[in-house]
Parts: C-alpha cells; sequence; structure tokens
C-alpha cells in the first residue's frame, strides 16, 4: 500500500505557522512571567526563608506554590514587609496548612479482639 503525499495548500501551512507562532509567544509570555515570579520572590525572601521554600517545593511542589502566591500577594497589598525572614515563612506555612498540629491527618483506629473466655 503505498501512502500518498498530498500536497499542503498554502492557506493551510499558513494556519500551521499562525498556530506555531501563537504557542511559541504563549510559552515566552509563560516564561517571562515565570521569571518575574522568581525575581519578586527572590526580592520579598531572605535567605533562610528561600532556603525552606526550596525544600517544601522538593517535597511538595503544590503547596510551595500556594505559598509562594500568599506571599507575593501579601508584598503587594504592603501587608508584609521584605525581606521575609524563616519564622514569617513558617506562619504563612501554618496558616496555610490549616492552623498547625491539631489535625494533621487521618486519624487510625485499631479494633482487637476480645478474649471469648467462656470457651474454656
Amino acid at each position: 500500500m503505498q501512502q500518498m503525499n498530498m500536497p499542503v495548500d498554502a492557506e493551510t501551512h499558513a494556519q500551521f505557522q499562525a498556530q506555531a507562532q501563537a504557542q511559541s509567544a504563549n510559552q515566552e509570555k509563560q516564561a517571562e512571567q515565570e521569571e518575574q515570579r522568581k525575581s519578586m520572590l527572590l526580592a520579598a525572601l531572605d535567605a533562610e526563608a528561600r532556603e525552606r521554600l526550596g525544600r517544601i517545593a522538593t517535597v511538595k511542589p503544590e503547596k510551595a506554590r500556594q505559598v509562594e502566591n500568599m506571599i507575593i500577594q501579601a508584598v503587594a497589598r504592603g501587608q508584609l514587609q521584605p525581606p521575609v525572614k524563616e519564622d514569617q515563612l513558617i506562619q504563612i506555612l501554618e496558616s496555610a496548612s490549616g492552623g498547625g498540629s491539631g489535625s494533621s491527618g487521618p486519624t487510625i483506629t485499631i479494633k482487637r479482639k476480645v478474649a471469648d473466655d467462656d470457651d474454656w
């Protein structure tokens, strides 16, 4: 069975080029926004806080992203004054996780069999 190579008309070719250019522009815009975000965080956090947030990002990237958003918004509104120190970051982390150690996860209940002494 022979494969037929159909020529691509100029209109279809132009559509493909436009899609590729739009996708490229979108990727550039996203990269630029990510770079701007990183520079804002670099200016907003001190070295220890950046290090802690980096460690969190390796384990829970979605949690780190959430905290980064909170920090950027708080600095933009004037609620936090840069540089944000590690102890302030810890407070933000606790508020993001819902208050800390009180409800830290699922509770496991173990039910043991009761010995039946009537069989003796």
